[in-house]
């Protein structure tokens, strides 16, 4: 009998104890920028709202710049478990999963709220995609859009495809890789150098955001700025590792997945406001910079040059068993589904 008691006694606090770690979940989170700036505070908020609502059962701790693994391994680095979540890159993450990448391919013109909307449902119901996350053991949490991009150049500017030839520029993925097309001298990196790199002569230009210039101060380096004005770039995902994410009680589980869903409607405020602050900032009092404006035939050129950097990414698709053709008929069907769907 005594047996029998100890034995049940030993059980039940095993059981107690399983139910105490399972009910205060601690996730090491990995972010590549620092914590400054608008897409920071949504990280912030993101975190917030999952302690907020498992009731403190699970809570988040952010660690910036890119402390726990290079920007350029996060899809690995979270599928194998070196955090429990963490941004990726789409871009750094092309040769093995295109799909990451394909929010900044030049699609038709789109808010930051349409493309994350859009993102979100392909990535939570498109079954390819979704085994194809399982494989590498991370599950989706939700999308960060950029602001229109501008071309930052330090000393004499880009302001016609005339001006590219020979100029020095970041390859930091995605569109940028339009300007190796039109003839630039590409110097790949991610985006998080691109201050150092201006800095120190490395490259003449990069493709930057507003908020994202003035958070890491690249503004008070460059002199002028080109905006190119495609669909917002979309490339910036938050991911869980599998494993972590299935230890989690289902209500915490759905917890999370709801407020992935539901980011676009904060986020999608918070940038159009940070957007409009950062570029009176550029543009504005003795250290101003000079904007300037491709032509429309310039646009065009451009726009056109970006059909030969999606057949790259098509192949790049088919080279890992995605039908890219088809995940990017998808994703163009859901662009306009939500553009109809848009806040006035």
């Amino acid at each position: 009998m005594k047996s029998f008691f100890k034995s049940t006694s030993m059980a039940l606090c095993a059981v107690l104890m399983a139910t105490t770690a399972h009910a205060d979940m601690v996730l090491i989170n990995n972010d590549s920028g620092p914590n400054r700036g608008v897409r920071a505070a949504a990280v912030n908020y993101l975190t917030e709202q999952i302690a907020e609502r498992t009731g403190g059962a699970v809570t988040v701790e952010n660690n910036w710049g890119a402390a726990l693994f290079k920007t350029t391994a996060a899809l690995e680095s979270i599928g194998i478990g070196v955090a429990d979540m963490g941004v990726v890159v789409g871009p750094y993450a092309q040769s093995v999963m295109p799909e990451l990448a394909m929010g900044s391919l030049v699609l038709p013109d789109a808010s930051p709220w349409v493309m994350m909307k859009a993102m979100n449902e392909l990535f939570t119901t498109n079954e390819t995609i979704k085994a194809r996350m399982d494989e590498k053991n991370v599950v989706y949490v939700n999308h960060y859009a950029l602001p229109p991009g501008l071309v930052a150049c330090k000393g004499e500017g880009i302001s016609s495809i005339e001006d590219v030839p020979g100029k020095k520029m970041a390859n930091t993925g995605g569109f940028s890789a339009l300007f190796n097309e039109l003839g630039a001298n590409m110097v790949s990196m991610p985006i998080y150098e691109t201050y150092q790199a201006t800095e120190t002569g490395l490259v003449d230009c990069s493709v930057t955001y507003s908020y994202f210039a003035v958070a890491t101060k690249l503004n008070e380096l460059v002199d002028t700025m080109t905006p190119v004005n495609f669909a917002a770039v979309t490339v910036v995902i938050t991911f869980m590792n599998k494993d972590s994410f299935e230890s989690l009680a289902p209500e915490h589980q759905q917890a999370i997945r709801d407020i992935g869903a539901e980011m676009p409607d904060y986020y999608g405020r918070t940038l159009g406001a940070a957007d409009k602050r950062a570029m009176e900032v550029m543009s504005t009092g003795d250290d101003a910079i000079s904007f300037s404006e491709f032509s429309a035939e310039d646009t065009e050129v451009i726009r056109k040059t970006g059909a030969t950097v999606t057949e790259k990414w098509l192949a790049d698709a088919k080279a890992t068993g995605l039908d890219g053709q088809a995940v990017l008929n998808e994703l163009l069907a859901l662009i306009e589904k939500y553009k109809e769907l848009e806040p006035a």
